[in-house]
Parts: C-alpha cells; sequence; structure tokens
C-alpha cells in the first residue's frame, strides 16, 4: 500500500508570554523549533517542543508555568494541519535563606558543601544536588531538603530548609571470609566520624589473612568544596607475601585528594622502610621518600551491579637516591575495565592492566615495588602472584613490567544466579613485551546485594601448573 500525501503545517504560532517572555534559552528553544509553515507533520515534534519548553522554564524558576494554548488542529481532508502553543512563564522564582537543622557539626562547614546561594534562580535539580553533596560527607543518615513556598519572602524568595540526621559518632567494622587470592581474612576497623565540629575523620584498621597482614591508620580532613576532597595523614605497617618472597614494611604518609572536572586526583608522599627476602637475594632493606600523582575517571549505571559503565586509573610514582632513598626508581601504571550490555540481561566485561618500571638497581627495589601476575584479579588459573622472572633457585621474584587482560561474558540464569565464561592473559617480566601466559574457564555468579559472589575454575593453557584451579571473589561494580 502507499502511503498518501503528507500533511503540511500551515498555521503555526509559538509564543512565550509573561515574564520570561525574553528570557535567553525559551527564545532559543522557539526560534530553533522544527515546527514551520510548510514543513510536515509530525506529532513528536510537537510533542517535544512542548515538554521542552515546560522543562526550560521549570529549571530556570519560572514555576508557575502554564500552556495557556495547545492545540494541534488537523485536516485530514485538505492534509493541513495549524499548531498555536502559548507558554504563560509566571513570575520568576529565586533561592531563599538556606535553613540548617543538625546542631552536631559547625554550619559554616556544612556551608562550604552547599551548591545554591540565596538570590540565585530557584531549579529544583539542586535542591537534589544539595541533597547527594550532604548525603556523601558521610556524617549523616538522612538529608531531607524541603522547600518552603509557603514562606516565601520578599514575595519571590524562596527558603529551603535542610533537616540532617546525624549517624552514630563512630563505626565498627568486623568482617571475616575467603579468598583464593588472600586465603582466610579477618578483619577489624572502627572509624570516628566526627573528632570534631568541622568533620575530622579517623580510621583504622586491623587486618589479618593468609597472604597479607596489617595494621594502619588514617587521618582525614575535609578540603575543598567537594564531598571527595580531602588531606590525609596514614601510618602502616604490613607482612606480606610477594611470589616466593616476603616483605615487611613500614609507612608514613600524607595524600591530598581534589575533583579537576570529572577526574579525581591524588597527590601522595610517602616514606617507606621495606625488609624483602628472596631465597636467592636473601634480606635487602630499603629507604624510600615516594612522592606520586595519581588520576581516575569513571561512570557507571549502577555503583554495585554495574551492567553499563567504565573506569580509568593512572597512577605515577618513584624516588631518588639523592632524596632520602637508597634507590632512584619510575614507576608508571594503568587501569582499564569496562562493562557493556550483553543480550537483553547480560553483560560483557573487559580488564587492562599495564605496569612499567624504570630503575637503576631493580635487585636493590623492594617487594611491594615489583610486578607479580597471576590469581583471581589477574590471570586466572595460575597461583597468586606466580608469574613472574625467576631466579636462579627457581622463585619468583617479581619483574619490572607488567601487562594483565581479561574478557569475560556473563549471563543471567535462574532468579540472583548466573553463569560467565572467560578469557586471561597475563604476565610480569623484565621485559617490556613478555610472553603472555593464558587461562580460561567458567563460573557461576550469584548477585547478592553487597555485590556479585564469584566462583571460578580456570584451566592454565600453558607454563608449569596444572589441572582446574579454584577461584572465589567478589565483584563490586566494575
Amino acid at each position: 500500500m502507499e502511503p498518501g500525501p503528507p500533511t503540511l503545517l500551515e498555521k503555526v504560532r509559538v509564543e512565550v508570554t509573561g515574564d520570561g517572555q525574553d528570557f535567553p534559552a525559551l527564545y532559543e528553544a522557539v526560534a530553533r523549533r522544527p515546527l514551520r509553515q510548510g514543513q510536515r507533520l509530525q506529532h513528536a515534534q510537537y510533542e517535544n517542543l512542548k515538554a521542552e519548553l515546560a522543562r526550560i522554564a521549570y529549571h530556570n524558576g519560572f514555576l508557575d508555568a502554564v500552556f495557556t494554548t495547545h492545540t494541534l488542529q488537523v485536516d485530514a481532508a485538505n492534509r493541513r494541519a495549524d499548531v498555536q502553543l502559548v507558554l504563560e512563564t509566571g513570575p520568576r522564582y529565586y533561592f531563599g535563606e538556606v535553613q540548617i537543622e543538625q546542631g552536631k557539626l559547625d554550619d559554616e562547614f556544612l556551608r562550604r558543601y552547599l551548591t545554591i546561594q540565596p538570590g540565585e534562580p530557584f531549579d529544583p535539580r539542586k535542591l537534589l544536588e544539595v541533597q547527594f553533596a550532604l548525603s556523601d560527607l558521610g556524617y549523616f543518615g538522612s538529608v531531607e531538603v524541603q522547600a518552603l513556598r509557603d514562606a516565601m519572602q520578599d514575595g519571590r524568595r524562596i527558603p529551603v530548609r535542610l533537616v540532617l540526621t546525624p549517624r552514630p559518632a563512630r563505626r565498627y567494622d568486623i568482617g571475616a571470609g575467603y579468598g583464593t587470592d588472600t586465603g582466610a581474612r579477618v578483619t577489624l576497623g572502627v572509624e570516628f566520624r566526627r573528632l570534631t565540629d568541622t568533620g575530622h575523620k579517623l580510621r583504622t584498621d586491623l587486618r589479618f589473612s593468609e597472604i597479607k597482614n596489617s595494621l594502619g591508620a588514617e587521618y582525614r580532613i575535609p578540603f575543598g568544596t567537594k564531598a571527595a576532597e580531602s588531606l590525609g595523614f596514614a601510618a602502616a605497617y604490613t607482612d606480606e607475601k610477594f611470589g616466593d618472597g616476603n616483605s615487611r614494611r613500614y609507612d608514613l604518609g600524607t595524600n591530598l585528594i581534589r575533583l579537576l572536572g570529572d577526574w579525581q586526583r591524588r597527590l601522595y608522599l610517602n616514606f617507606q622502610f621495606e625488609e624483602s627476602l628472596f631465597e636467592s637475594s636473601g634480606l635487602t632493606t630499603s629507604t624510600l621518600l615516594i612522592p606520586g600523582v595519581s588520576l581516575s575517571r569513571g561512570e557507571s549505571d549502577n555503583p554495585i551491579h554495574t551492567r553499563r559503565g567504565w573506569y580509568l586509573f593512572l597512577d605515577a610514582h618513584g624516588a631518588y637516591d639523592d632524596a632520602l632513598s637508597d634507590n632512584s626508581f619510575l614507576q608508571l601504571r594503568t587501569q582499564v575495565r569496562a562493562v557493556l550490555p550483553l543480550g537483553e540481561r547480560g553483560r560483557l566485561l573487559g580488564r587492562v592492566e599495564l605496569g612499567a618500571s624504570l630503575v637503576d638497581e631493580f635487585s636493590q627495589l623492594p617487594a611491594s615495588q615489583r610486578f607479580f601476575a597471576g590469581g583471581d584479579q589477574s590471570v586466572r588459573g595460575y597461583s597468586y602472584q606466580s608469574l613472574g622472572p625467576l631466579d636462579a633457585a627457581g622463585t619468583v621474584i617479581g619483574g619490572e613490567f607488567l601487562s594483565t587482560y581479561s574478557v569475560e561474558a556473563e549471563y543471567p540464569v535462574w532468579k540472583n544466579w548466573g553463569a560467565a565464561v572467560f578469557f586471561d592473559l597475563g604476565n610480569a617480566d623484565d621485559d617490556p613485551t613478555p610472553h603472555l601466559f593464558a587461562g580460561t574457564g567458567a563460573g557461576v555468579r550469584y548477585r547478592a546485594p553487597i555485590g556479585t559472589l564469584q566462583i571460578d575454575l580456570a584451566h592454565p593453557l600453558e607454563g608449569d601448573e596444572r589441572g582446574l584451579r579454584l577461584h572465589l571473589g567478589i565483584r563490586v561494580g566494575l
């Protein structure tokens, strides 16, 4: 069946009246409208223009905006249509006084994080921004934002009330679990959320596992105007296995976290004393003053069960032997993770991690600054940190370069249960283009409130390891 001749627009009237008739955004929307005399009638364009004009008005303080005329008349016999669209904006409203009800923290400290100021045009979206900004600080169990239109000041200024319910002053964490990278593990921690009325925090953690034991504390001071921005001071003791070696490390450090647009930047300075023990080199000690910078950015549709998103991490740090260090090195590291939808309910996950070191004396580089591969988050099918250069005794001692890659397809099967198949590649070496070891396998997924429980069986495709290896872990987000 051949379609008939199109219906054309004959009379088109689109106007804005009231206080917003000369408002630039509304004027531009009218000027660039697709509805014009002689054009083909498309109902979607009419509805889209109505929605756009209403949205612009509402988000710029014209809260009483209403269409006094909105008609679309079609004369089917003569293939013609007339459009009349008149938006009466009414008066423009502004933010009034912002009241804060809480009683635990200094009001001026909290006002640093407000994204609204008295006298600005009223925008309902900014009320949500304020709610998120204060919730992200971590001090409050609930943040209620009230626009008090019934208490308007000067006729058009709408006061805003913030009712903040504090969280407990301290948070205690006790956890136990098992992962094939860490073995059995126990975590004890306490966070002091409000040490001062300007929001200083203290976090202490004690962690035990078959691979790594650590005791650490960090004092964090809010800095800037965003919840993620802060100045921190930290101290830690760590006893850890690296490949076939062991390390005992003492750290003192400071860091400054700022937001640069969509990027998070972390500047840090660590003073580190470490004792590393490998069979070939025996016990070596190192003292390093390590300045560094890292950048990270990510987007996701869900912070816990991501189906579409990505994350990028970049880091550069090093030391110089004439600056409170007994070795010179520069290390670069990057990690990229991505998730894409697969079919109607599945997802495709990818991961790339690369690292490179430039070092004067590699044998004097402590274990914590060497690269190893293998394990749950590296190359499945191989045991944790089992891939890397070997010494004459066959001991894995770590390398100067790292390359790992992973692709995984995951799909729900029944209720919260799903299945996955994966292929991993990677290695650590002293060659920037190392031989890559491959592992492949399949696994079971369980979608829990805290993340996705992963149970994988992986098979190494080369090297000395044989048979299937079990990998257990939890994925949160990307």
